[in-house]
């Protein structure tokens, strides 16, 4: 009989470590899933898209104006990697409450004409799908960003934050890569252009600006990125700030070209979305592990009234 009850003893101890083992190994795995990101190497992979709630009627004069726009904007791309358009065209023509549309295109400086009327043509047509009849539209990817409104926005400097990511942080014995970081984005501060990159070892950044803000606007947009750069991201594997008229970013390894959110990348767009974000990720840590716990309790529950059953018959025997 003690033989008995010491192998039932062990049967339910075998279970017990395993369900436990799984709690621990569905806790972890949320955790990694959701901290990870999908690398993906596209030049034209998708950042993030600002839409206007008021829309314009399909076969309004607008949506005329809309299409003409779009289509000349990636005729554009040959011939720089930045314009602005107005239509209807010309210099004496009068702008009309919506009917008028302002719209510009821009390519991170290191793309050639190729690249760069790939990936606008990528990002209009994401404009659709994303934003579909909208007045007001903002369409950032990887390499180049398209932007329209019923209302001029050329010139206006606006140091709105769109969207801020850092990676996962460094070691605090790293001080080398530490160091590559802030040369990398010194660099980027003390640069004059609109457009700056730049590298040591195996770390690279960039910073740029709207082709329709001066130079002295450019500069102070500039400052600000690259200064939330550096305070928010400084001891992260990577990180990039996007506010409305300039961007700053950096990354490990690779070209400018195919910087993408990897699996350095932790952070998180927009930042009044991260509460929400980690009370998601704690929801489904707790529901799984509550689930499990419950199936324990019921399997032991079981157990035991099987390991009852068959006392009362052997007592009865």
């Amino acid at each position: 009989m003690s033989l008995f009850r010491s192998k039932m003893y062990k049967t339910k101890t075998t279970l017990l470590c395993f369900s436990l083992t799984a709690v621990i190994l569905m806790v972890t795995t949320s955790s990694t899933a959701t901290d990870n990101p999908t690398y993906a190497a596209s030049t034209d992979t998708f950042i993030y898209a600002n839409c206007s709630p008021a829309r314009f009627s399909q076969g309004s004069a607008y949506e005329t104006n809309l299409k003409s726009l779009l289509s000349s904007l990636v005729t554009s791309t040959v011939l720089s990697p930045y314009n602005n358009l107005t239509v209807p065209f010309g210099s004496g023509v009068k702008p009309e409450p919506d009917v008028t549309v302002y719209g510009l295109f821009q390519c991170s400086v290191d793309l050639d004409p190729t690249s760069c009327s790939s990936c606008v043509s990528r990002a209009i047509a994401l404009v659709g799908n994303t934003c579909p009849n909208s007045y007001s539209v903002f369409l950032q990817v990887q390499n180049c960003l398209v932007r329209y409104d019923k209302s001029s926005f050329f010139g206006v400097q606006d140091k709105t934050l769109m969207l801020k990511t850092c990676g996962q942080p460094m070691g605090f014995d790293d001080q080398d890569a530490l160091t590559r970081v802030s040369d990398v984005i010194g660099s980027l501060g003390s640069g004059s252009e609109p457009g700056r990159t730049g590298v040591n070892g195996d770390v690279r950044g960039m910073a740029q600006c709207t082709g329709d803000l001066s130079p002295a606007q450019c500069q102070d947009c500039l400052t600000e990125a690259i200064g939330r750069l550096r305070s928010d991201c400084l001891m992260a594997q990577g990180g990039y700030v996007y506010l409305s008229k300039c961007y700053a970013r950096f990354s490990f390894g690779g070209s400018h070209a195919r910087q993408t959110p990897n699996s350095n990348f932790g952070g998180e767009k927009y930042d009044k979305d991260d509460d929400n974000n980690n009370i998601g990720k704690t929801l489904v840590i707790i529901i799984g592990i509550a689930t499990l716990v419950i199936l324990l309790v019921v399997l032991l529950a079981f157990l035991g009234k099987k390991l009852r059953n068959l006392q009362d018959d052997k007592c009865c025997r």
